[in-house]
């Protein structure tokens, strides 16, 4: 009964609520907020994989570019994770670039991961600049995560920019009525004329149209006005019109005709431009120009994570057990392998990871290659003068086991690279050596290479994860040095590379001459060594036919050193000159 009693009560205080909104001209019921209520519990133990992507996937966020960080936060703890807040603080203020605001995860209960997306956006007019955006995972019971740092770089808008290159008159055939088939152009005749303009700017000229006019009654223009649609960088496109100059036209100079040309966002557009064209002279020839995206100098300076918790992480997707490793069919009975990581030196920081590099490829070399001879040098086994002691093609070691044009030689080498004072040679370096050294004892790569060839061997294959950059291998968890200690060192593009039109070479280097290659603190081996080595256990072999070739290598190792690199600490783009149908592994 007083159960009865309390629900018609509620009724009827219901009615009389929504009576006095009516009469105040409200329709519908006041809506009530809930509020969340927290107890504090255990404590929770946060972990957080973070991942970046942005629209194109070159790292950096363009003009009109977006973008998502991605926050999958894990409660490893035995309490409740309560009242998370994540949000984002920019170091530059550009009101052009925008992130979502907060975001908020009510609970995160034990042993369960939840997922954080925020929305970045970079509008139209936004600034080149370097943004270090610090990531904030926020507690109610002030169990908060350390904070984290995503660096990443905006790109201001790149302008197209229409150029024209030059004119073509046509006076034979359809359409056309010439006085003189001379391929110039007389008043009182009617010729075709293409006009050729091109894009020489660093970006798309979206929706492009054209004008064709004049300011002289006597001059007639068919077609002055068209469509050209998306013009790509560096693109050419041909203007068509119908022109006829009648008789009473007469000009020494130029005659007055214009062209527009106008694209969707208005920067690379040319107004009035007076066409260089005169009566009976033949108009300039035409001149084009071989455009390229100027994004070079921001390949290195990519998006990248910085943390100093060891609860954040940089999220690369699933990984290959690379030490576990299964015999290959593979067998090279006339086959010699070198083998050397020099992690430790005496005068310069170390090089992350590279004696577990080639403690891993010795097993890779016998094992998936078939390899019958490897011989491994780590650390204080390469000092002094023992790199030549090894190649040298007239006393070395190596030279001892070669079978002039029988024998499949491989060499792997991970350790410091370095470059000479004018970026024009590189060298591998011992374990004690001095950069004020670097000519007497480094060793020249080129003569490396030049060692190499005078064996005579069948065959050679050379893999190499180091870095002629001058800067030391870094990687999630460790700072980059300059080991050269001279600031503005390039390497020449120019660089001789004699191994690569040489049909008996294969090499395959971890990345470019003026990039870092990184280590993988994950596998604690280098970045391109460990994919290197996932391809080789099987995840290369695109097409399944159970051999893998060093094209598919080539491929699967690009791909994802490129990605992955991307989220460590810049980007690293290995290189690769070969015979793609070469086969590397059966099993």
């Amino acid at each position: 009964m007083k159960k009865l009693i309390f629900i018609t009560y509620l009724l009827l205080f219901s009615i009389i609520i929504f009576g006095q909104q009516v009469i105040e001209g409200r329709s519908e019921p006041k809506r009530f907020d809930l509020v969340p209520v927290y107890e504090r519990t255990l404590p929770p133990n946060l972990y957080v994989d973070l991942t970046f992507i942005d629209a194109n996937e070159n790292g950096i966020i363009e003009s009109e570019e977006t973008a998502n960080l991605i926050l999958k936060i894990t409660n490893k703890g035995k309490g409740l994770a309560q009242g998370l807040i994540v949000s984002i603080d920019d170091n530059i203020d550009d009101p052009f670039f925008t992130i979502q605001d907060k975001n908020e995860i009510l609970f995160i209960r034990p042993n369960e991961t939840k997922e954080v997306t925020v929305n970045i956006k970079a509008g139209l007019n936004v600034k080149s600049a370097e943004h270090k955006l610090k990531i904030n995972v926020k507690e109610h019971f002030g169990y908060d995560m350390d904070p984290a740092f995503l660096v990443v770089n905006t790109l201001e808008y790149r302008k197209s920019e229409m150029s024209f290159s030059g004119l073509e008159i046509v006076d034979i055939g359809d359409g056309t009525g010439a006085i003189q088939e001379d391929g110039l152009l007389q008043a009182g005749e009617q010729v075709k004329t293409k006009i050729v303009i091109q894009n020489v700017g660093q970006n798309i000229a979206r929706k492009a149209h054209y004008k064709v006019n004049t300011t002289d009654e006597n001059i007639y223009i068919e077609g002055g006005v068209g469509v050209l649609g998306d013009i790509g960088i560096g693109e050419i496109k041909e203007i068509w019109i119908k022109l006829s100059p009648n008789k009473r036209v007469n000009y020494s100079d130029n005659l007055p005709i214009y062209l527009n040309l106008y694209e969707e966002n208005g920067y690379g557009n040319l107004t009035d431009l007076q066409l260089p064209l005169k009566l009976n002279q033949k108009p300039p020839e035409t001149k084009t120009f071989e455009i390229k995206v100027d994004v070079e100098k921001f390949k290195n300076q990519v998006a990248q994570f910085e943390y100093t918790s060891n609860k954040f992480k940089a999220n690369i997707g699933n990984l290959t057990n690379i030490r576990q490793i299964n015999r290959s069919k593979t067998k090279r009975e006339n086959s010699v392998a070198v083998v050397i990581g020099v992690e430790n030196y005496d005068n310069l920081p170390p090089a992350p990871y590279a004696s577990n590099d080639a403690e891993i490829i010795e097993s890779y070399f016998k094992d998936k290659l078939g390899i019958s001879q490897v011989v491994t040098y780590t650390n204080e086994e390469v000092n002094g003068f023992a790199f030549d002691d090894i190649f040298n093609p007239d006393y070395g070691e190596l030279q001892k086991s070669i079978l002039k044009g029988e024998t499949d030689l491989f060499v792997f080498y991970s350790g410091h690279g370095m470059p000479s004072k004018d970026g024009k040679d590189v060298y591998l370096f011992p374990s004690d050596g001095k950069i004020e050294r670097l000519q007497t004892q480094g060793y020249n790569v080129n003569k490396l290479y030049e060692s190499l060839n005078k064996l005579e061997a069948k065959s050679v294959t050379v893999f190499m994860d180091a870095c002629f950059s001058g800067s030391s291998r870094s990687s999630q968890n460790l700072e980059i040095y300059n080991l050269v200690s001279m600031k503005g060192v390039r390497i020449n593009p120019k660089t001789e590379q004699p191994w690569v039109n040489n049909k008996n070479f294969t090499v395959f280097t971890s990345s470019s001459l003026d990039e870092t290659s990184l280590g993988f603190d994950t596998s604690q081996t280098g970045l391109f060594t460990y994919y290197l080595c996932a391809g080789m256990q099987g995840e290369a072999d695109y097409n399944k036919d159970r051999k893998i070739t060093m094209g598919e290598i080539q491929e699967y190792v690009i791909k994802n050193v490129v990605e992955t690199s991307k989220k460590i600490r810049g980007l690293q783009t290995p290189e690769f000159h070969g015979n793609l149908n070469q086969v590397l592994i059966e099993y």
